[in-house]
């Protein structure tokens, strides 16, 4: 982002940018999304445009970036901080993450069809943030009935494990796969890695 939003005023027309990036990607494709086009839908100039952002691909990358957030927030808001079982509050989750990619009227798929040629590096970080926020807070509710040792290493492997195969099966239409019967192949295998009880510490000499 050129420059950064001070005044309630500026931070309301980055908002309207992002979302009309997000618009025009849904009604038009990626590969013909403009920078006039989302001015036009925005309702500024081509002009104040640039003022924020430097070209197209800076507006998609924010987009992605206040998308990755949103999903983060509804993962906050999923009533499984109660949920004693790891099998019902990973499903929760998993069937989350399909249900969003199903949603905005084909936005998701639409980005997620073009995933090589986007800033994902950027999505999986911000993802990958809310995902350890809540896997704290789980398992530190949870310490007795799951106690885990590199919390941090398991939630990069489950996220970039789930992710890619999510966007995979997405992405290529791949009928030969139900996507009911793929979120519980994926829920058993988040479950029963994440519950998995932590090796014994070996004794010093």
């Amino acid at each position: 982002m050129r420059k950064r939003p001070q005044q309630q005023r500026s931070r309301v027309m980055v908002q309207a940018l992002i979302d009309a990036t997000g618009k025009v990607i849904q009604q038009q494709g990626l590969d013909n999304t403009t920078t006039a086009r989302i001015a036009e839908v925005a309702g500024v100039s081509v002009g104040s445009l640039y003022q924020y952002f430097g070209d197209k691909d800076a507006l998609i990358a924010a987009l992605m970036k206040s998308l990755a957030d949103d999903i983060g927030a509804g993962l906050k808001r999923l009533p499984i901080m109660d949920s004693v079982d790891m099998t019902s509050m990973v499903g929760s989750a998993i069937r989350f993450g399909f249900a969003v990619l199903h949603s905005r009227d084909g936005l998701y798929l639409e980005l997620v069809r073009n995933w090589h040629r986007l800033p994902t590096n950027q999505v999986v970080d911000v993802l990958q943030q809310h995902f350890m926020e809540l896997a704290r807070l789980y398992f530190l509710r949870h310490h007795q009935n799951y106690p885990i040792r590199n919390l941090e290493v398991r939630v990069f492997i489950v996220t970039n494990s789930v992710l890619f195969t999510m966007v995979r099966h997405i992405s290529q239409d791949n009928g030969l796969i139900r996507e009911n019967e793929l979120a519980e192949e994926l829920t058993r295998m988040v479950a029963g890695y994440m519950a998995s009880p932590p090796p014994p510490i070996e004794a010093t000499p």
